[in-house]
């Protein structure tokens, strides 16, 4: 699969899984029909003529990228191994400063009060490892810190709350998928004859990523807020992806 931060494979082809992603060590390399053409097809199909989440030109890409693009359900969620164990250090750092701890080099005393883009910083820095990943990860720290943190001018631990960080997560989950998909896509947006019609799949697509997350990730959350651990939230959102993978297979059913 065609990613600008991806290593090059046999023969030139992406791997599905590139060695650096790949906790388990190895990459997992493309096989002959993980093809990106079908859907890139359909999704500039959906561009030319969006129909909300629920189109069929957009399930229909969705699809096609769920099974064939990336591997299908055992092999797709892989790829984001590395974005996942930031996920499970974002919900381990919220979790201490809710409790009012510090958190590796971050202290409570230093954060309260400074505004709250200059916090988003400091914790971004301080979850982020440079790989091939870190430009996606900390683009989904930014935005999903910035949306759940909206309306705090001074950062205050004291506002830091279990549903706060359950919205955190989703969010987070939320951004890094569509901004792998949209990257995958490649020139299947320059299809729209409008600019309208680029925003129109564009928030048709956040729509599809946010129910599916939603469907999948969110009552395992919200069943343990108070009781999860770092290797639980990692799990949860390995078994999310796979469960999202396996809904999306599913659309070319339809």
């Amino acid at each position: 699969m065609g990613t600008s931060t991806s290593s090059k494979g046999p023969n030139g082809k992406t791997p599905l899984v590139p060695s650096w992603a790949n906790e388990g060590g190895g990459s997992i390399a493309c096989g002959i029909d993980n093809t990106l053409g079908e859907f890139r097809g359909y999704l500039g199909k959906a561009a030319n003529k969006p129909s909300g989440p629920s189109g069929t030109n957009l399930r229909k890409a969705i699809g096609h990228y769920a099974k064939n693009a990336t591997g299908g359900k055992k092999v797709g969620p892989q790829r984001y191994q590395k974005l996942i164990a930031t996920g499970g250090g974002l919900f381990d750092l919220f979790q201490n400063i809710q409790a009012g701890n510090d958190y590796l080099n971050l202290k409570i005393s230093d954060l309260n009060g400074k505004p709250i883009d200059i916090v988003i910083d400091q914790i971004i820095e301080n979850l982020l490892v440079i790989d091939g990943d870190s430009e996606r990860i900390r683009a989904s720290l930014n935005q999903s810190l910035a949306e759940c943190l909206d309306g705090i001018d001074e950062f205050d631990f004291n506002q830091i709350s279990s549903d706060m960080i359950i919205d955190l997560m989703l969010n987070y989950t939320e951004q890094y998928l569509f901004q792998q998909i949209v990257l995958d896509s490649r020139a299947a947006f320059d299809k729209a004859d409008t600019p309208e019609n680029v925003a129109s799949l564009e928030q048709d697509l956040r729509s599809l990523i946010n129910s599916s997350v939603d469907k999948h990730m969110s009552k395992q959350l919200k069943n343990g807020a108070n009781s999860l651990t770092r290797k639980d939230i990692e799990n949860i959102q390995m078994k999310a992806l796979e469960d999202i993978w396996g809904e999306w297979q599913d659309y070319l059913n339809d």
